[in-house]
């Protein structure tokens, strides 16, 4: 919808005074540890973060995700972005799509405000989703998104990596870390107000249960009562997290997870036509908050249960042994409406409508077993990682769809359909289950670093009244590392992806076949000696065969097409230019074209991927009038222009600026989020099947904590 003036004046005004506060000088953060090692190396400093734990600031320094070990960044021959807890809390993070935001590579909210999932894609392909290192997305609609509340961190490995993981895209993946069980008796209270209603409860609680320090516990809680910019979609939460952690001593280490969580929400995906979007229409602009489902009706309510168990036990100085088990039981009803075909009717108001009723009920077995040994042999140094993992999904789902009446978009009247008394009818049942073995060598002589890896992979998907299917393939990576003793390491690798895939093809009822893929990677990190920044280059050619595309004929449905190639550059900073001053700058060039697939896309860039992609944000903490604790930031996000598929309809570039102020005192801590801080009304993402996708508007957010 078009701002006025005097609007526009204010924001930009706020936009400028919160830019100049981001210009101040400012605060350290810095651990007891950082203090005791200050004169000492990079490397030195290093030992004392954990690949899965906290970390102080914007700049991790070690990493599980890229090889399955604790591994320096430098010394993954591969591209692996890491988001802090610290940097989640600093952007005002709402979801994990949020988190994502500042991340080279990486394009969050492909579909917009979605509240279905946490979409986003990675060098032009959507990332599997994993959780503490097991996968945790199975299908489509029928899983749950995790609160950023309950993250240590956020890790983003890019490019293939079904070497170490299976069954994962091309493009890569998200691991989720989460909180764990901490030595230091600590508590954190939150209470969140913000736009759309927003009301958010929050408690994060660890620490020891006995005096030997040998027992500690974690216990997050999330409570939320929400609505949303589209009419008549709420978005409420309910997660209680506790975990626990055996160590009785420096060797075993055994930590017990468990996760419920229950959200009660709607679609805020329309579907809504090009035209009232980003094409001209006679009744002008269709308003953002416009809902096209039906209230009382529509729903994405989810549930979900899991139960993950990490062991380790270091055996001597060479053998670790490692065991990661996650049961997990997840199910969603989702009943919604929306235009189709998502085209304006003769008196350019009015949409067709269909109904869908989907409710999926998904469990899942989850095992990845790991015996890792440190030893030299002569003068090269080994880590050598021996590894078999498995995976067993079962999907029930009951659903119905059918037409529905129409609505007009710019004055919709509700209450002439109600679909809720449809019988559903059974979908067979679909088992997929996944073996593999795999062996990874990280070499090292003097400066040199080779990574070796090679995996076997078994799948197999049945579904029940119908014949069963069988794959497997051999994937590999290699990498080589040289590193310079100023902190600069340079990089060539190639790896490989093959990804079964776990349902079905809703119009044809046939299963979907393996996604296979494969990727040159040539790049550059640099950590300067006695620096707390990163930076990082990376140039990457990659292909992609059986790609899943939109359905030009069902928004619900994916189709498979030929062959993909997705080639580009990504450019990231991390810098604490001072201890009180953290920086972050991106680049992200990505080019992208069908070279087989139907006559109509061959040749013709994927749809939903920006050529160009650039953000920078800027955070200090600083001290007014000899008064400490304050903090402002300021961030600018440009998105490039994306196109529909076949190349006919463009959706247009967008600019949004997103601000944060904070101030601490003594235990408190306030703080004031906004993202989008002008409103843009902007579209993420439009299909040549017809639709498009609003983005989130302005949203503001204040949060209160208190912690002892």
């Amino acid at each position: 919808m078009p701002t006025s003036t005097v609007h526009r004046s204010l924001t930009r005004s706020v936009r400028l005074a919160t830019l100049g506060l981001a210009l101040s000088p400012l605060m350290v953060m810095a651990e007891e540890e950082a203090i005791e090692l200050e004169a000492q190396s990079v490397v030195a400093t290093q030992q004392v973060e954990r690949a899965n734990g906290p970390v102080a600031g914007y700049v991790a320094s070690r990493s599980a995700t890229g090889t399955k070990t604790d591994t320096p960044l430098l010394e993954t021959p591969q591209s692996v972005s890491v988001i802090t807890a610290d940097r989640i809390r600093d952007l005002g993070s709402l979801t994990v799509q949020d988190a994502l935001r500042y991340t080279a590579g990486m394009r969050g909210e492909t579909y917009g405000l979605d509240s279905r999932g946490d979409w986003s894609m990675i060098r032009g392909s959507a990332p599997s989703i994993f959780l503490d290192g097991l996968q945790q997305t199975f299908g489509s609609y029928t899983n749950i998104r995790t609160d950023p509340f309950t993250l240590e961190r956020i890790e983003v490995l890019k490019g293939p990596s079904s070497m170490l993981y299976g069954q994962t895209p091309v493009g890569g993946l998200v691991n989720l870390v989460s909180k764990r069980p901490q030595a230091e008796q600590r508590t954190e209270l939150q209470a969140q107000y913000g736009s759309f209603d927003r009301k958010q409860l929050a408690v994060d609680s660890t620490g020891p249960l006995n005096e030997e320090g040998t027992l500690l516990y974690r216990v997050i809680a999330v409570q939320r009562d929400s609505q949303t910019q589209v009419d008549h979609v709420k978005d409420n939460r309910l997660v209680l997290m506790p975990s626990l952690t055996w160590k009785p001593s420096e060797d075993i280490e055994w930590t017990l997870l468990v996760n419920v969580q229950k959200d009660d929400t709607g679609t805020t995906s329309q579907f809504l036509p090009h035209r009232g979007t980003v094409l001209g229409a006679p009744y002008g602009e269709i308003d953002s908050n416009t809902f096209v489902s039906e209230p009382g009706f529509d729903e994405y309510d989810s549930e979900q249960v899991a139960l993950t168990s990490q062991f380790s036990w270091r055996l001597d100085d060479t053998w670790t042994l490692r065991q990661n088990l996650r049961w997990q039981k997840s199910k969603v009803s989702y009943q919604t409406m929306y235009g189709w075909p998502p085209v304006l009717q003769a008196d350019n108001r009015t949409v067709n409508r269909v109904f869908s009723i989907s409710k999926p009920e998904v469990k899942v077995w989850v095992a990845d077993h790991q015996g890792e040994a440190r030893f030299d042999s002569g003068p090269l140094q080994h880590t050598l990682l021996l590894g078999s993992d498995y995976q067993h999904a079962v999907t029930n789902r009951e659903r119905a769809s059918g037409a529905a009446t129409p609505l007009d978009l710019y004055d919709p009247v509700y209450g002439t359909f109600d679909p809720s008394g449809t019988p559903l009818s059974e979908d067979p049942e679909q088992r997929a289950v996944q073996k593999g073995l795999y062996v990874q060598d990280q070499i090292r002589y003097e400066n040199w670093l080779l990574t070796l890896g090679m995996r076997k992979d078994w799948a197999e998907s049945k579904t029940q009244g119908r014949e069963g299917q069988k794959d497997d393939d051999v994937t590999g990576r290699v990498g080589l590392t040289y590193l310079f003793d100023n902190g600069l390491a340079p990089y060539i690798s190639y790896s490989e992806s093959f990804q079964p895939i776990i349902g079905l093809n809703s119009r044809t009822l046939d299963p979907y076949k393996p996604i296979e893929g494969k990727q040159w990677e040539l790049g550059v990190k640099y950590q300067p000696l006695g620096s707390n920044s990163l930076f990082t280059a990376a140039l990457y050619d990659l292909r992609e065969q059986n790609r899943r595309m939109p359905d030009p004929n069902d928004p619900l449905n994916t189709v498979q097409n030929g062959e993909t190639r997705a080639r580009g550059l990504e450019l990231e900073a991390l810098v604490e230019i001072n201890p009180n001053w953290n920086l972050i700058a991106t680049y992200s060039k990505t080019d992208t074209e069908v070279l087989k697939g139907a006559p109509a896309e061959e040749g013709k860039r994927l749809a939903s991927v920006p050529e160009n992609m650039a953000s920078l944000w800027s955070q200090h903490r600083f001290s007014i009038a000899g008064i400490t604790g304050f903090s402002a930031g300021a961030g600018v996000r440009y998105v490039g222009a994306s196109w529909d598929g076949l190349d006919r309809l463009k959706t247009p570039s967008t600019t949004l600026f997103d601000a944060m102020l904070g101030y601490q005192y003594q235990n408190w801590n306030f703080t004031l989020n906004a993202s989008n801080l002008e409103d843009e009304t902007y579209y993420t993402t439009c299909l040549s099947r017809g639709d498009c996708f609003i983005g989130s508007r302005r949203t503001v957010v204040g949060t209160v904590g208190y912690s002892f």
